[in-house]
């Protein structure tokens, strides 16, 4: 069976995916689609607008044979974490062929080549990088100064916008899968999905308001009860953010409000909204240097049913599958340290959205077969 790996958020799933998957499916000729996603909370660092299991069966209606889950560690955090994670997830079956991502300049020969001058160059990058961020620039000046004399000036255009930057990571990761790129256009897949939650926000008693309302104060407790080791320690932390966001909680009555409070040209926006769902998961370098990997089945149909048989039956999985966490953990104990981080994350967003810790807890909740039914076991 032909595969194609997509690497999504789906919050919400909204039409521009739709396309995704059809034309991904039509140029590679894909028997099966597999998404990895994101779970309760998305790379931007907010509680999603729908729980993983919901917004994975929505991708299973909507044309994905099988959706998975790009681990919390991973999935909150950067660019570059974010892209290692998806892909080794997907890369984790053995068998699919293809991987399918959105970008602006929709070029995968161009995005392959700033992908490859930025692999070879890597520590000399980041070594500019560290030494530039201590100097008081922001990451994202930062790594431009720092690639500005190995890319073309049409290279480094495309390096500002952010799902190019985003595809670069991919390619910087995949070992064996066949990239390609969906040309993002008009409106787009971001600003399209910004577009849906600022409607939803906006609705009469809106469910996202209260997931919002909901997050800040958990944040804003989790912030209080913090001592400076413990928000330094966070993986987004550095250049005193943790102390600042200490300093500012007092203050603010909105996670809109504590950002702007502490954005400067030294923290963008984007990290502290990130740094804020880290530090309520305890997420930090270690969370990623102590990971195993691991691939968690969200929902499937009846061809992705198929095409998950045949990678067991085959033994082509290079890291565990795990459907029921009570008990595919069994000889892979090692697994549960990563995967809490799931579990939490869940547990969280129970909270938030003001939900049975029990019923919907990971523990509980079992991956969506077709039209919602669960699987049997």
């Amino acid at each position: 069976m032909k595969s194609i790996g997509i690497v999504a958020e789906y919050n919400p799933f909204h039409n521009g995916h739709k396309y995704q998957i059809e034309k991904s499916r039509e140029i590679t000729g894909a028997d099966v689609v597999v998404a990895a996603i994101s779970g309760n909370f998305v790379q931007r660092g907010m509680p999603a607008v729908y729980d993983k299991w919901k917004r994975a069966e929505m991708a299973v209606k909507q044309g994905v044979d099988l959706v998975v889950e790009i681990p919390t560690i991973y999935a909150c955090n950067s660019a570059e974490y974010f892209a290692k994670g998806a892909v080794k997830v997907l890369e984790g079956f053995g068998s699919i062929d293809y991987i399918s991502f959105g970008s602006e300049c929709g070029d995968i020969e161009a995005l392959s080549r700033i992908a490859n001058v930025l692999k070879t160059q890597d520590v000399s990058i980041h070594e500019k990088i560290q030494d530039l961020t201590k100097k008081g620039l922001s990451y994202p000046r930062a790594r431009v100064i720092a690639v500005e004399d190995l890319l073309s000036a049409d290279e480094k255009e495309i390096l500002k916008e952010p799902n190019n930057i985003l595809a670069i990571e991919y390619l910087k990761n995949i070992k064996n899968l066949r990239p390609m790129t969906i040309k993002r256009s008009g409106d787009g897949y971001h600003e399209t999905a910004t577009k849906i939650r600022e409607k939803m926000i906006n609705e009469k008693d809106s469910h996202l308001k209260l997931i919002e309302d909901n997050y800040f104060k958990l944040v804003t407790s989790k912030i209080l009860q913090s001592n400076g080791d413990y928000l330094e320690g966070i993986i987004s932390s550095g250049q005193g953010l943790g102390n600042k966001i200490k300093k500012e909680i007092r203050y603010c009555s909105s996670i809109e409000e504590l950002i702007n409070a502490v954005k400067s040209k030294v923290y963008t926006y984007t990290r502290i909204s990130r740094f804020l769902t880290q530090i309520l998961l305890g997420i930090t370098e270690e969370s990623i240097r102590n990971e195993n990997g691991y691939i968690r089945i969200l929902a499937f149909n009846k061809n992705g049913a198929d095409f998950l048989k045949n990678v067991k039956k085959n033994e082509m999985a290079k890291i565990p599958i795990i459907t029921n966490i009570n008990k595919d953990v069994y000889g892979h104990e090692e697994l549960m340290e990563t995967i809490n981080y799931d579990v939490l994350a869940g547990d969280m967003y129970n909270l938030i959205a003001e939900r049975n810790l029990y019923k919907y807890s990971d523990f509980v909740v079992k991956p969506y077969l077709n039209l919602g039914k669960p699987l049997e076991k």
